[in-house]
């Protein structure tokens, strides 16, 4: 039997021996060994502060307690078992720290320092089973290596140190054994942090778990796989960090596999994997800043699952991007196989200034989402080869608010054998004014290729511009409907004074083919007011005031609001023995407008602005009594509006140019009902029936230069229904439904509820 115990991480410093029980002779006869406590078989020896500085062998099951001792080092051989609860030790005079041979140990609070190596969990080359040993809350500084552990073996860091300290040295040398670093623990070496080759007899798999831990080679990788090593397993989880001063966190070479999986936690460098050499590198809620160097002849398999992110170039290696994770890519770069499933490429990180991109892939398959960004000005764009391609994928193309000076095609897909499906997410790309969309076509080369081709289609943003403009009008409308229902209380009212409050809530659809706008208003509000009777005449006088918020939804998840204050003086005159009756206001707004944009890329755009408005409204019409209780109220009504025009602009570049909104709007209708006594209580309800007309045409509106058709102008009808009931002489509630159509807009629903007192 050959055993070998490594003086240096020098090949060739060997000490090599026929047989493991020949190993305490050595100690013996160096030097440093002349004067070892040899401790045995059914012995159980502890040791503490003030014990004489010695070195300690432990044969045949002995027992070595070390509480608060300084010692020199020490040797656990088979069967045998170590405990350290405190302890100083220094090393011999050939270096070497703590020599593990199918021993146990348990070692916590422990400094250990030597000038070869620190720790040593072994073997003997013919057992089929290594030593075992945890440290916890202890050092392990060795000038050439910190901890070296062979085929078999275990050990486990717990908030401790593997240090090689000195110049080309290691922080663990790992010949097939299982070491874990838990909890806060650090290996650290000079040209390597952790290196895995192979036992000297073979056995044994090289497997690294590191939970909330640090691999660090200070000037060279984190961790190195060499010489033929194959199936070396890393684990990479919780927070824990590799660092390497070449910039490697791992480097496979010499015809080796590696496996490295990384859960929870962040990585910065490259990997490089050379030499006819293997590497699959898996990421779960884990991510990558670095690249990934793969030699010709040499093989790296890269999978992302749940929401893992890698940010970096490929080099031709495989991809498979699963359940939410992501490339970012760098540069331009080419992968073999790409696979997605609920993955995404992006190419290029969001928002950074950047030469467009391409990326060539052998074989896409999957689904997934593409970010991508073009010049529309230029017509250069990022730009996605492929070889063969299969599944489904949604191009996500960067939006933006400024028109193309001098519009372009910009091709994004190239494939020469395509059985794919692409098309964009969102279904546009917004540039603007208008919107872009894909177009599939046949290439010069046989193959299919994807590009996009703008429409005269509204973007997001010009469609959320135009509503705005519009929807000053609506909101008139619907504080003058309030105004409306308070002016036929008038009518009946022998009292002097009277106060009133009336909230209402106001629904449009403005469905605008011609122009592509459409959106859907609901407004709530209220308006409140006083009136009085001027001494013994038939006119009445009043002031009102009131406040609505009116919330518009655009679709695709664009909104805007306006909130408007308005107050204005109101009459009404009305003879009792003819039924003439003519009623007037005047209304001042003060409007607040706010527009949010999401555009086709999912961005947000948002503009505000303030301006004012001036309506004004006169209805003429007669009260005829119908007999046994019924009435009948034919009546014309005149209403007009200015609001001011007003040019703003969106946060992504869209420039909004508006001039003055008008309207003139005329109704002609009747309204009848019947006067019923219930109890105590008089009921009137009524029905009403209007035709409208909107004269006012306002094409008015400019985005990007770019004129957009405003117009709500036409005729439309209007019914509705409703009920007074007066509680008794002072105090009366109301409440009226209404139902409008007309050109482009419709009205499902106005309700109105009123509460007034008057003495």
């Amino acid at each position: 039997m050959n055993f070998e115990i490594p003086v240096s991480n020098k090949p060739a410093s060997t000490f090599t021996f026929k047989a493991l029980a020949l190993l305490p002779a050595f100690f013996l006869i160096s030097p440093s060994a002349l004067a070892a406590v040899i401790i045995g078989a059914g012995e159980d020896v502890t040791i503490g502060p003030g014990e004489p500085l010695s070195d300690y062998v432990v044969n045949n099951g002995g027992v070595l307690n070390v509480l608060g001792a300084t010692t020199q080092s020490l040797t656990i051989n088979r069967g045998s078992i170590l405990n350290i609860d405190g302890g100083i030790i220094n090393g011999n005079a050939d270096g070497h720290g703590i020599l593990f041979v199918e021993g146990q140990g348990n070692i916590r609070n422990a400094i250990v320092t030597a000038d070869a190596q620190a720790l040593w969990v072994a073997r003997d080359p013919s057992a089929t089973q290594g030593s075992t040993v945890t440290a916890t809350d202890s050092q392990f500084r060795g000038g050439e290596t910190g901890g070296l552990v062979t085929g078999l073996s275990t050990l486990t860091l717990i908030n401790s140190q593997l240090i090689g300290t000195d110049s080309g040295s290691l922080g663990l040398d790992s010949r097939g054994g299982y070491v874990s670093a838990l909890a806060g623990s650090l290996i650290s070496g000079d040209i390597v942090g952790v290196q895995m080759t192979n036992d000297a007899s073979g056995p044994g798999v090289n497997t690294l778990l590191l939970d909330g831990s640090t691999v660090e080679g200070r000037n060279g990788p984190a961790i190195l796989v060499k010489d033929g090593v194959q199936g070396a397993t890393i684990q990479v989880q919780n927070n824990s960090v590799l660092r390497a001063g070449d910039g490697n966190l791992l480097k496979v070479q010499g015809a080796s596999s590696a496996s490295m999986n990384v859960v929870n936690s962040a990585l910065e460098g490259n990997v490089q994997v050379l030499e006819n050499s293997n590497v699959d590198l898996s990421f779960n809620a884990g991510s990558m800043v670095g690249d990934i160097l793969r030699e010709d002849g040499s093989t790296a398999n890269v999978t992302l699952n749940n929401g893992s992110s890698f940010t970096g170039r490929l080099n031709n290696s495989n991809l498979s991007l699963n359940s939410g994770s992501s490339l970012t890519m760098v540069g331009d770069d080419s992968i073999d196989t790409l696979s997605l499933n609920d993955g995404k490429v992006s190419f290029g990180a969001a928002g950074a200034a950047r030469a467009f991109r391409q990326l060539d892939v052998t074989n896409l398959d999957g689904s997934g989402i593409i970010e991508m960004k073009g010049n529309f000005a230029t017509g250069e764009s990022d730009l996605l080869k492929a070889g063969t391609a299969t599944g489904s994928y949604e191009l996500s193309v960067e939006a933006s608010g400024k028109d193309a000076t001098s519009p372009h095609e910009l091709t994004l897909v190239q494939v020469d054998n395509n059985q794919a499906a692409f098309s964009l997410l969102g279904g546009r790309v917004d540039v603007g004014t208008f919107e872009y969309d894909l177009v599939e076509r046949a290439s010069a080369t046989g193959g299919t290729e994807y590009f996009l081709s703008p429409t005269t289609k509204l973007s997001a943003g010009a469609k959320s511009v135009a509503a705005l403009y519009q929807t000053a009008m609506t909101v008139s409308y619907g504080e003058l409907k309030a105004l409306e229902n308070r002016m036929g209380e008038l009518q009946a009212n022998e009292h002097l004074y009277g106060l009133w409050v009336r909230p209402y809530a106001n629904k449009w659809n403005v469905d605008q083919g011609s122009s592509g706008v459409g959106y859907t208003q609901q407004q709530q509000g209220f308006s409140m007011g006083a009136d009085a009777r001027l001494d013994d005449s038939f006119w009445r006088v009043g002031v009102l005031a009131g406040y609505s918020k009116s919330d518009l939804d655009l679709d695709r998840g664009t909104s805007a609001t306006v909130d408007s204050y308005y107050f204005g003086p109101y009459f009404g005159w009305m003879d009792p023995q003819s039924g003439y009756y003519v009623d007037g206001a005047l209304k001042f707004n003060r409007f607040r407008n706010e527009a949010k944009v999401t555009m086709s890329d999912g961005k947000r755009a948002k503009g505000d602005y303030d301006n004012s408005a001036v309506s004004a409204m006169v209805e003429a019409g007669r009260h005829i009594d119908l007999g046994n209780d019924w009435f009948a109220k034919p009546s014309a009504q005149l209403s007009a509006a200015v609001i001011q025009g007003k040019d703003y602009r969106l946060d992504n570049g869209m420039e909004a140019q508006g001039d003055r909104t008008h309207s003139l709007r005329t109704k002609l209708g009747v309204t009848a009902g019947r006067s019923l006594q219930w109890g105590d209580s008089h009921v009137r309800p009524y029905g009403r029936v209007a035709l409208i007309h909107e004269f006012a045409s306002n094409d008015n509106v400019q985005v990007n230069g770019n004129q957009i058709n405003n117009d709500l102008s036409g005729s439309g009808v209007e019914v509705g229904t409703g009920i007074t009931i007066s509680m008794s002489e002072k105090l009366r509630f109301d409440v009226g439904v209404d139902y409008a159509k007309g050109k482009d807009i419709e009205q499902p629903v106005a309700a109105t509820f009123g509460v007034s007192y008057q003495w």
